[in-house]
């Protein structure tokens, strides 16, 4: 029993060894199982805040035309200038000085010792808005034939000049423009070459068409506005006609944005004082139109966060006298009329204005002084009548002035010439048209308008651009010429300056030439226009409004040199 007891016993001992053994075997030749990893809870990547697009509303006195070649007005300028490029451009220094830029062309142009050929090299890799094809010399001549074909919006400062046989593709990126004669302000021309897609041009042409074989020349599908034929910083996207044009940024543009540009710019015709108060106040309109009363933009600038912008155009205010309608036929009475006229006053009642120095805007490259004193005096009136070969039966003559039913105030200016007038012996009577009706009435010479007040704005800085443009015969039936002189020693004058190349003495005969029309007497010369426009200054950076603007009528709005700021905006909406 005894024995069994301990069998039993050491059998035990050695099975309790055995599983003592297996068990330290198994724990040195089998690694430990590893310590499971705990999965990490996967971050969101967070959506990205929408940036709001910025929008700017701007208002003209309607809205422009599409067509690049037919655009001629405010508005349709300011248009063409955002949406189209040019060979050459202008800009504008802080103290009123400009310069000839390249734009589409590299550099500035080499030209002929002749003067006849002017050669342009351009940017390589420029693209149209909608094709996204590049632009090439092909473009370019294209474009200046249309502009001289048509020729209708700025195509009239090129005819004179551009011969189209001389003008050929040198290669893809060259380009030779011939003239007829030598122009001494070609460059500035070449800033209005608006260059367009030749080929999307040729693909819309319609039939029939008052173009020759080129029919329609495209011009109907473009003023449809459908889309544009551009390369410029902004691009057309929309068009509502009697509504609105809305631009969108080109973010493909070959040039330079400001920082916070508008990504979008809406052009409206608003005119109306009322509405466009009303808007400005809900910020809704961003720039207002240049046409509005005085009264107005003094109450514009009453609403917080808007500023008035004074604009120096390259404009005045003349009281354009016919000189083949009997009495003004007179020198005598025309000079009269100089001094019937109340300069002060005028400035008064028509504060976008200031004093006229001389017979082009005194901010003008070459622009000279009146050559004698321009004053209000009745007695030398008097004086002159005396002298003209009416003298005793002016009462025979009813002189009649018209003012533009769709400028409001406009009748004040020739209420306060009339009743100076009746002072001195001299009828004149005032009478309402509207603007239609007085562009059909300058056609023709014999129409029953003896005085026409009108803004007439030049294209380029030289004085030189004005006199041209007023008169030089080639400005007969259009609005910017009532005086209908036949003087070809004047038209000789003007065209000499025009084509003399030295800078220098290109000025000295215009200087000569601005003295020569003076003793014409063939205008009142009532002021320099300063264009008003209202503007949401708290969160527009506009260039143009705080350098008080020199330049071009429609090129104050470079939408893409603007910045425009949404935080601020969203302060005034609270």
């Amino acid at each position: 029993m005894v024995k069994r007891s301990v069998i039993a016993a050491v059998v035990a001992i050695i099975v309790i060894i055995a599983i003592v053994g297996a068990v330290a075997w198994y724990l040195t030749a089998v690694p430990p199982a590893p310590t499971p990893t705990p999965t990490p809870t996967p971050t969101p990547t967070p959506t990205p805040t929408p940036v709001p697009e910025s929008l700017i509303v701007v208002s003209f006195a309607n809205l422009p035309y599409l067509d690049p070649h037919v655009a001629h007005d405010e508005s349709g300028r300011a248009y063409i200038h955002n949406v189209y490029d040019t060979l050459l451009s202008m800009e504008y220094g802080e103290d009123g000085t400009v310069r000839i830029i390249p734009w589409l062309a590299k550099e500035r142009p080499t030209v002929s010792e002749d003067g006849l050929i002017w050669t342009f090299r351009l940017r390589e890799g420029v693209k149209f808005h909608h094709t996204g094809r590049e632009l090439t010399a092909e473009d370019v001549a294209f474009s200046v034939m249309r502009m001289v074909t048509m020729p209708e919006g700025m195509g009239y400062l090129l005819v004179p000049w551009i011969d189209l046989k001389k003008t050929r593709v040198v290669d893809k990126y060259t380009i030779e423009i011939g003239l007829k004669k030598p122009c001494g302000v070609f460059e500035y021309l070449a800033s209005y070459i608006y260059v367009v897609d030749s080929e999307e041009v040729k693909k819309n042409i319609r039939s029939p068409g008052p173009y020759g074989e080129w029919q329609d020349f495209g011009k109907g599908w473009l003023m449809e506005g459908h889309k544009d034929v551009g390369s410029g910083p902004y691009m057309l996207v929309e068009y509502v006609p009697g509504s609105h044009v809305m631009l969108a940024k080109n973010k493909d543009w070959w040039g330079k944005f400001a920082p916070h540009a508008p990504d979008k710019v809406k052009l409206v015709a608003i005119t109306d004082p009322v509405p466009t108060q009303t808007l400005m106040s809900k910020r809704e309109l961003d720039i207002s139109t240049v046409w509005l009363p005085p009264e107005t933009y003094a109450a514009l600038a009453e609403i917080k966060g808007v500023d008035v912008a004074k604009l120096n155009y390259y404009g005045m205010y003349f009281l354009m006298m016919n000189s083949r309608k009997p009495p003004l036929d007179d020198v005598h009475v025309r000079k009269a009329l100089f001094y019937l006229f109340d300069y002060k006053t005028f400035l008064e009642i028509m504060p976008q204005h200031k004093e006229a120095k001389g017979i082009v805007p005194s901010n003008m490259i070459g622009a000279i002084p009146f050559p004698e004193p321009v004053e209000f005096n009745i007695e030398k009136a008097r004086e002159e009548l005396q002298k003209s070969k009416y003298w005793g039966e002016l009462d025979k003559y009813e002189i009649t002035l018209t003012w533009r039913a769709e400028v409001p105030g406009e009748d004040r200016v020739g209420l306060l010439l009339a009743t100076a007038a009746e002072q001195a012996g001299l009828k004149i009577r005032v009478v309402k048209l509207p603007w239609l009706k007085v562009v059909e009435a300058m056609t023709k010479p014999d129409t029953p308008n003896h005085i026409e007040p009108m803004w007439i704005t030049s294209d380029y800085p030289e004085a030189i651009s004005m006199i041209y443009l007023r008169w030089h015969s080639s400005s007969h039936g259009t609005v910017n010429q009532n005086e209908w002189f036949e003087l070809p020693e004047l038209d000789a004058k003007i065209e000499e300056a025009l084509g003399t190349l030295d800078e220098k003495e290109r000025l000295s005969k215009t200087a000569d030439l601005q003295e020569y029309i003076f003793y014409l007497y063939p205008s009142i010369f009532a002021g320099d226009y300063v264009g008003f426009k209202a503007y949401q200054s708290h969160y527009i950076d506009w260039p143009s409004a705080k350098k008080g603007f020199v330049g071009v009528f429609g090129w104050d709005v470079e939408y893409w040199k603007m910045n425009v700021y949404l935080d601020k905006k969203a302060e005034l909406l609270k």
